[in-house]
């Protein structure tokens, strides 16, 4: 409940900084390894769990076949219908990625998740979700902050790399706390192919601080 109030309360602050192209990291950074890993989008139907303020859902529907973005705020959502009523192939939707997709199986060629997980206790609801609902073939993007992390300013009750303890931080451009979860890089992996995925690319981004490249961000693709 209180990541809920989290993001409620922060709706207005972070589409005034998400615009309709993302901030720096979001544009410059993750958006192109997003569509990389996605490849074409013509024909393909998308899935952005975790849309947030929709600009990215989008971008997509540009030139997927369809997308649906879904988030579990629904100031959020509230946000996305109206910025985007007017686009036909594009839908928002209220769910909470910790239960049941509201989608048939097998109707996605796509399931993207940005940036969301990180704040996410349990996500293997959501790794057994993302295989239900997607085609055979079809593939999983999963973009989170690196697990990497030392105690510091931004992290200063975390003990290590395999401290599992609850965190918290002051995020979305220093404004809100969020509550969040660590998670090594292997809690990722093992919980999608556990699921029945297969992995089929990995990548980590750095990024430099005080002087020593460090990991920014970690991007995992899996297929069905």
């Amino acid at each position: 409940m209180q990541t809920i109030k989290q993001w409620d309360s922060a709706v207005d602050w972070y589409n005034q900084n998400m615009g309709e192209e993302g901030d720096k990291l979001n544009h410059g950074i993750i958006r192109p390894l997003v569509l990389k890993m996605i490849g074409p989008l013509s024909g393909k139907k998308i899935l952005d769990s975790g849309c947030g303020s929709g600009y990215f859902s989008a971008e997509l529907a540009k030139n997927a076949l369809k997308v649906a973005g879904t988030d579990f705020s629904s100031n959020f959502i509230d946000l996305c219908n109206k910025k985007y009523k007017d686009i036909p192939n594009l839908s928002f939707l209220q769910h909470d990625v910790s239960t049941i997709m509201p989608f048939q199986s097998s109707g996605f060629d796509v399931v993207l998740s940005k940036m969301v997980l990180q704040y996410v206790k349990d996500i293997h609801l959501f790794a057994k979700e993302s295989f239900r609902v997607l085609r055979k073939g079809g593939f999983l993007v999963v973009i989170v902050d690196h697990p990497f992390k030392y105690p510091s300013k931004k992290y200063p009750y975390l003990k290590d790399y395999f401290d599992k303890s609850i965190q918290t931080k002051l995020s979305l451009w220093g404004k809100v706390e969020l509550t969040w979860y660590p998670k090594t890089i292997s809690d990722y992996i093992l919980s999608f192919i556990k699921s029945g995925f297969l992995l089929a690319d990995i990548q980590e981004l750095p990024e430099e601080k005080d002087g020593v490249i460090i990991p920014r961000i970690l991007a995992l693709k899996f297929r069905k």
